[in-house]
């Protein structure tokens, strides 16, 4: 399968263990299907970047996919997010919430060799902590995750999952401003859809109150 990097470097060969641990499903090599987004990402860069390609044999591999919009598989996506890209402060201010979270959706990525799955851009991870702060409900989380078209994400996770890439080229990206005006814009369309949620629609703390009562 091919997929593509953005960056502001080659990166030849990924290297198991390396990377970012506070990325959306923590240490893994995050890559998309989509060539443009890769082009915004490189772009962005003061000095511009690179997109590279990448021939990534899946067929062998464990795969998680989080990527439908079904209410189970937004809420197991929002309970590993909230593991890796929340702050302390925001875990300490919605600990109720998360821990609730954890408890009925929990998910372990560190079983799977790749995870598919929404990619939390800046934006994205408003539209998540707003939800989780009861500022957002669950019909209009999912109708902001597919706003523009930063879409889904593949991340290596496993050493497995790393022995199976290998790049097939790549091409040199100017600097250019379109991944912040592709951002801003993305931004507005939130604010949009944010500003037509209804009390009548189901927030977490609903979700919570339904299932907590379910059991009892």
């Amino acid at each position: 399968m091919k997929l593509y990097y953005g960056a502001n470097q080659i990166v030849e060969t990924p290297i198991f263990g390396e990377g970012n641990p506070s990325n959306d499903y923590g240490l893994g090599f995050y890559l998309t299907i989509d060539k443009e987004i890769a082009r915004l990402w490189a772009g962005k860069n003061p000095g511009g970047g690179y997109v590279m390609e990448y021939d990534v044999a899946l067929s062998d591999l464990c795969l998680l996919r989080l990527d439908s919009k079904e209410d189970e598989d937004i809420l197991r996506w929002i309970s590993v997010l909230t593991k890796h890209r929340f702050s302390r402060r925001d875990r300490e201010d919605n600990k109720q919430a998360l821990e609730w979270l954890e408890r009925h959706f929990p998910l372990d990525v560190s079983a799977y060799d790749v995870v598919i799955g929404y990619r939390a851009d800046d934006a994205y991870f408003a539209y998540s902590l707003d939800f989780v702060r009861n500022d957002l409900s669950l019909e209009k989380l999912k109708e902001a995750m597919f706003l523009g078209r930063l879409g889904l994400q593949y991340v290596l996770i496993s050493r497995k999952a790393f022995g199976s890439i290998r790049m097939v080229g790549y091409e040199t990206v100017a600097h250019a401003d379109d991944y912040e005006a592709f951002r801003l814009n993305m931004v507005e369309e939130y604010h949009k859809v944010r500003g037509e949620d209804s009390y009548k629609n189901t927030f977490l703390r609903d979700l919570m109150r339904k299932y907590d009562d379910s059991v009892r």
